[in-house]
């Protein structure tokens, strides 16, 4: 039997990039093993070797841009205060940045029309424990104030990342520079900290 070829990707990234492709066709609850090894090109034994269903290929998936240090340094970026950087500039750095640009697609397909509840749940859940621990908060100590706050403010950046075709370019940059988007954010999430020292107090 030959061996594959060193450059020849694995059989888990073939599938990787399969799903991504088809989730810009179709809803991800139509997404089907037949879809996958199609667009592939592998058979259905492949796919059952790595993965049982859909959802685990979904979840491997999108814990590949977990990795993506672009994405997580934005997202930690976002929370500094204000008179640390200049978030602006940091944005625009950000999106100027191809491998970074194609994460924040990955993200807007999970969290746009084809996306799904589950889906955006573990990407909030992803967002708001790396908050969450910059700050040294625990998420199961967090009382109801803060619980609002956190679930307010990952929700409202999946809502630009779902727009990030929109956004995510020279003129949506020069959009955000005219708002107060990203020092909302940080005072927002910042906030968390103080309202956990009230509690102590």
């Amino acid at each position: 039997m030959p061996r594959p070829r060193a450059a020849e990707r694995p059989a888990t990234k073939k599938m990787q990039e399969a799903f991504w492709r088809l989730l810009e066709q179709k809803p991800y609850p139509k997404i089907t093993v037949s879809d996958i090894t199609r667009t592939s090109g592998l058979n259905r034994t492949a796919f059952y070797y790595h993965y049982t269903n859909i959802a685990e290929l979904a979840e491997d998936a999108i814990a590949a841009i977990y990795e993506d240090q672009g994405l997580n340094v934005f997202i930690t970026r976002l929370i500094r205060q204000p008179d640390d950087i200049d978030l602006h500039q940091e944005y625009v750095r950000f999106i100027d940045n191809d491998e970074y640009r194609r994460s924040v697609h990955k993200v807007s397909l999970i969290t746009g029309p084809h996306g799904s509840t589950s889906l955006t749940r573990q990407l909030r859940d992803f967002v708001a424990d790396i908050w969450l621990g910059l700050l040294g908060l625990d998420r199961r100590r967090l009382n109801p104030g803060q619980n609002l706050i956190l679930n307010f403010a990952s929700n409202g950046i999946l809502g630009v990342l779902a727009n990030a075709d929109a956004l995510f370019n020279d003129d949506g940059a020069q959009w955000i520079a005219r708002t107060r988007l990203p020092e909302t954010v940080s005072h927002l999430i910042n906030s968390l900290k103080d309202l956990d020292d009230d509690t102590d107090a």
